[in-house]
């Protein structure tokens, strides 16, 4: 790969990358404000399922993505991939705030509900790959 294959495929990493995470703070945002207005103690309540809801779209759009591009794409089917899926997939979708969900709902909730969150996030987050791929193919 050349410097500016390279430069090119980061420049289009990060602008992919920065809409996704600014759609999943507004998402964000929006959800909890909602819940503020709704519920006592809503962002309590609320929050970890906002971080399920991105996460499992996220991973429902890159199997539509990946299953119409390929994840070994050439051309402009890779630029099409780098923007999409590497960038505005990943900045929508949210490891590190899904941990940190598991953790309050473990200090808030117990141990069970913690788990439960996580296998059900990852197993729904999984589930919706796999939805997307076979409605794409």
């Amino acid at each position: 790969m050349s410097p500016g294959t390279v430069l090119l495929g980061a420049l289009l990493v990060g602008i992919g990358g920065g809409a996704g995470s600014a759609l999943r703070w507004w998402l964000r945002d929006l959800g909890m404000r909602e819940a503020a207005r709704r519920y006592r103690n809503g962002d309590v309540r609320v929050k970890p399922w906002l971080t399920f809801f991105v996460n499992v779209l996220a991973s429902f759009l890159l199997g539509l993505i990946v299953a119409r591009l390929g994840s070994s794409a050439a051309g402009a089917a890779e630029l099409g991939y780098l923007v999409l899926a590497a960038g505005f997939c990943g900045g929508l979708s949210t490891l590190s705030t899904a941990a940190l969900d598991v953790v309050e709902l473990m200090r808030r909730a117990g141990f069970a509900i913690a788990v439960s969150y996580l296998l059900l996030s990852v197993g729904t987050s999984m589930a919706m790959l796999w939805l997307g791929v076979v409605i794409a193919s």
